[in-house]
């Protein structure tokens, strides 16, 4: 496998421009999108921390491999949560807790080890899954504007707003929204790495809008494209292993 030894996020990536009639395809870039970010086979190293009121409350350093529509997640720090491991398998969460040795499932909508993202958001294996497109791409000053609204409630969001650059089509701004339209969360993409054929975020912000001393932010490194981990890794019966 060959190993990319600088920072990478595998959670969002770079839209391709698709134009049909002078203006984007939204099921193109929805399309391109999906398979970009979810398609590729890796594993990578994620920092999650936890701040309220601009201190650091908590801190996570986390292994996740990925695999075609399964992702497992291990805990490396803090070391009294260490060991903890958790796994989509395509349709249904568990979590293995090292200390009782038991195995149980989460709900997609419960926040990510207490932070201001929800399961679904870390976890997801596809926006195509989840989400139908609402309405075509809209062209602002500044923005392309993607929206999507969640086919069913099991989704954490009822509608998600994707802010993409005109000039690079990288999302910028992220929006999650309440049934009642109300953003309730935002994601802000604060860098981005050039790979040379793509470019991913390496930092991002996950901002609580009903809690604004609240915040969440991923940082994630030492990519390696591609998994030597075989398919019975991503089954609960080796999730304790």
């Amino acid at each position: 496998m060959k190993k990319l030894h600088y920072p990478i996020f595998a959670l969002v990536l770079l839209v391709g421009s698709y134009i049909v009639n002078g203006q984007s395809n939204p099921t193109e870039v929805l399309a391109k999108l999906d398979k970009d970010l979810f398609d590729l086979d890796m594993e990578f190293n994620m920092q999650m921390q936890i701040f309220r009121k601009e201190k650091v409350k908590r801190t996570y350093k986390m292994k996740v491999f990925r695999k075609g529509k399964k992702l497992r997640l291990s805990i490396l720090e803090p070391s009294v949560e260490r060991d903890r491991r958790i796994l989509n398998d395509g349709d249904n969460l568990w979590m293995f807790l090292p200390r009782s040795s038991k195995l149980i499932k989460i709900p997609y909508k419960q926040a990510f080890l207490g932070g201001d993202a929800s399961n679904r958001d870390i976890l997801r294996i596809s926006l195509v899954e989840d989400y139908n497109i609402l309405g075509p791409v809209e062209t602002t000053e500044k923005y392309l504007i993607l929206r999507l609204k969640a086919k069913d409630l099991k989704t954490a969001y009822n509608q998600v707003n994707f802010y993409l650059d005109k000039q690079t089509q990288l999302p910028m701004v992220q929006e999650m929204l309440s049934l009642s339209g109300k953003v309730i969360k935002t994601i802000n993409y604060d860098h981005y790495t050039d790979l040379g054929e793509v470019s991913f975020p390496t930092k991002l912000t996950i901002l609580d809008e009903l809690n604004k001393d609240s915040k969440t932010v991923f940082e994630y490194s030492e990519i390696t494209k591609g998994t030597s981990k075989q398919a019975i890794f991503f089954t609960t019966a080796l999730l304790s292993k």
